[in-house]
């Protein structure tokens, strides 16, 4: 037979109040109903569990050992069901966090900062972006991803975080800003030999899609995952690579960033995440604790 556990609360209660009647409006339950759960507690023991003593109840031997193991049962299960909390300054929490280069290279530095002194005891676990990104946040692999395309549909939530355009970066000593007087025309653009980034979206972006709507392409020597690698690579070589602004700000002296020849449009850059850690307060606090470290630095 099936434990009913509705069975212990009532036996906690009685323990508790010594009374059916004090338990019974404890519990909003009428005082029959009290009654018999007793008379099912007694033929599940086999034993009187209590006695009446005037108008209370008196426990038998038997009741007084199970009493102390019956209420932590009893707090353990409202514990279970108690709503969750999260205290930042004294939880521990693993926030799993999708991320390409771009975000780790202008965002997660400022994050991370402000986890170390809101949220001593906090981790962040970095992990990289790919094709099967909404499977792991679908799957509880991750928690959030930053997300530098058009938002997705439900089960998926999206909280945008800021806009950016892009600039060209190249060497500082590059023929093409020697012959340029420091500038890049549209022609000269076109014939440079062109580093970028993919991350495995089979979709152009959104230089190429501007490139196109004129018949233009651009020749594509380098392609990689990885914004750190492909600026090292222009460092080195007459590479040249169309990054976003916020990633350009903090060049190494080798390299300038110079204003692109054709107008692109402005990207959006934000989060997502899954239905799933939508009601998480350690997750909320999180999220939130980004946009304002996003927010601050823009």
């Amino acid at each position: 037979m099936r434990p009913d556990l509705n069975l212990l609360v009532i036996l906690d209660a009685l323990c508790r109040y010594g009374s059916v009647s004090r338990a019974a409006e404890r519990l909003s339950l009428s005082q029959p109903a009290i009654s018999h759960a007793l008379n099912r507690l007694r033929a599940a023991t086999g034993d009187p569990l209590f006695t009446r003593s005037g108008r209370g109840l008196v426990p038998t031997p038997r009741a007084l050992a199970l009493a102390e193991r019956v209420a932590g049962i009893v707090a353990e299960g409202q514990a279970c069901l108690r709503p969750e909390a999260f205290d930042p300054t004294r939880d521990a929490m693993r926030f799993r966090v999708g991320v390409s280069d771009f975000a780790g290279l202008t965002l997660v530095p400022q994050i991370i900062a402000a986890l170390m002194v809101e949220a001593p005891r906090a981790i962040i676990e970095t992990q990289p972006v790919g094709p099967g990104l909404l499977r792991q946040l679908e799957e509880g692999g991750i928690d959030l991803s930053f997300w530098g395309t058009d938002p997705v549909a439900a089960p998926f939530h999206h909280q945008p975080l800021f806009e950016d355009e892009y600039g060209l970066v190249l060497r500082r000593d590059h023929p093409a800003l020697m012959v340029g007087a420091g500038r890049i025309t549209l022609g000269d653009y076109l014939g440079l030999s062109h580093a970028v980034v993919s991350l495995g979206d089979p979709g152009k972006s959104g230089v190429d899609m501007a490139l196109a709507r004129d018949g233009l392409s651009r020749r594509i020597v380098l392609v990689s995952p990885s914004f750190a690698a492909n600026l090292a690579a222009v460092a080195a070589s007459q590479l040249v690579a169309t990054v976003p602004i916020r990633l350009a700000r903090n060049l190494p002296d080798a390299l300038v960033q110079v204003p692109l020849p054709i107008e692109v449009p402005r990207f959006r850059y934000g989060m997502i995440w899954h239905a799933r850690a939508d009601a998480s307060p350690a997750l909320r606090w999180f999220r939130g604790l980004i946009g304002r470290v996003v927010g601050e630095a823009a």
